[in-house]
């Protein structure tokens, strides 16, 4: 019996020192919490998803390591994912419930400029690190904390224009379709000051709201213009698929452009593939390459959804950002951790080397340059025709 009874006190004490090992282990690795803040549904779900789906692919990269080694501390990678619905008022009751209750200071996204602009006072009171892509000129004045991953109608406009001068020389009348909001006024007043510079005739130029999806009117009066070519600019890959729809079926013959926001395939699904047909685009990536092989097959692990391009954004953005917060060694002090994402350029982007600039135009150097693609849609597919180099 006593044999028995040290026997039990020597395996207590066994078990004991095996779960003191496990809980100092446990304990050792923290947990990381990393916002998404972004539209998860309707039209611009697209890029909601993108942000999503990126922010979670370099997060399992990290976990599958052993965490993110911050000084003598592994964090584990939690993603919290907030859908704004593309609504400035959405997105203000996300970011106070990310930097309150959730204890977020690291946010990917949104897209959104209006949402991102009624987020921008919170994120420099409550000293919130930001990633965005919302090309808005007011994004990055005046902000600290807010960095922009990548380039904006502002920064390729010039180079996308040039090309279409170059390879389609008959095109001289324009007409832009965009969102009558901040970020459809925005970029379509780049657009048309571009392409006027070009020395191309803005002959038309129109609006509509997010959640339209009659464009019938809308169109009679912009192809009374008689443009050569239509741009689409940022309007979501959805709605521009319906647009080339409809405008196709009132017998618009002229080529479409879509400068902003390009997704293949939601344009061919609500377009279909014959009217989508020669539809041109940018990408941040190249449909054929491994590269975006590879992150699809990651990204599918997450959402039903094709992926998008944004997800060579928000993947390289997250990226950034652990390697920001080791670098700094801290995940804690944001503005050591902004001044070591300031210093990581250039940093190996997944389709070429992430510089920053912007501070000419904006006042910071908060906005990411990236080499960008010409896609062509061609038999439903998006074909590469040309490369944009910004640097």
């Amino acid at each position: 019996m006593l044999r028995l009874i040290r026997h039990a006190a020597l395996a207590a004490t066994i078990l004991s020192a095996i779960a003191g090992a496990a809980g100092a282990r446990a304990q050792a690795q923290e947990t990381l919490k990393i916002g998404v803040l972004g539209t998860l549904t309707g039209p611009g779900a697209t890029w909601g998803l993108a942000i999503d789906g990126g922010a979670r692919i370099a997060a399992d990269e990290v976990n599958a390591k052993g965490g993110l080694k911050v000084g003598d501390k592994a964090y584990k990678v939690e993603i919290v994912a907030y859908d704004d619905q593309y609504k400035a008022a959405s997105a203000v009751t996300a970011l106070n419930r990310l930097a309150g209750p959730d204890g977020v200071r690291f946010v990917l996204g949104p897209i959104g400029s209006a949402s991102l602009l009624a987020i921008k006072p919170i994120t420099e009171r409550d000293k919130i690190v930001l990633f965005t892509a919302s090309w808005s000129a007011a994004v990055l004045k005046d902000s600290n904390y807010i960095f922009r991953v990548g380039p904006t109608t502002q920064e390729f406009a010039p180079a996308t224009i040039a090309w279409l001068k170059r390879t389609h020389p008959a095109v001289k009348r324009i007409a832009t379709v965009s969102a009558n909001d901040e970020t459809g006024w925005n970029s379509q007043r780049i657009q048309k000051e571009a392409y006027g510079k070009a020395g191309l005739e803005v002959v038309a130029a129109e609006h509509f709201e997010r959640q339209q999806t009659d464009f019938r009117a809308l169109l009679t009066k912009l192809l009374a213009a008689k443009p050569d070519s239509i741009e689409l600019d940022t309007t979501p890959p959805p709605t521009a698929g319906l647009i080339i729809r409809q405008a196709r079926e009132q017998g618009y013959k002229g080529l479409f452009t879509k400068f902003g926001g390009f997704d293949v395939a939601e344009i061919v699904r609500t377009a279909g593939a014959d009217y989508a047909e020669g539809v041109v685009g940018i990408s941040q990536g190249d449909p054929a390459s491994p590269e975006w092989a590879r992150l699809r097959e990651a990204y599918a692990k997450h959402h039903k959804n094709e992926m998008g391009d944004f997800v060579f954004l928000f993947y390289d953005a997250a990226r950034l950002l652990f390697a920001g917060i080791e670098r700094a060694g801290t995940a804690t002090d944001v503005d050591k951790v902004v001044k070591a994402i300031e210093q990581s350029a250039p940093f190996p982007g997944t389709v070429g080397p992430l510089t920053w600039g912007g501070k000419e135009a904006y006042g910071v150097d908060h906005q990411i340059y990236t080499p960008l693609y010409l896609v062509a849609i061609q038999e439903g597919a998006g074909r590469v025709i040309g490369k944009v180099d910004l640097q």
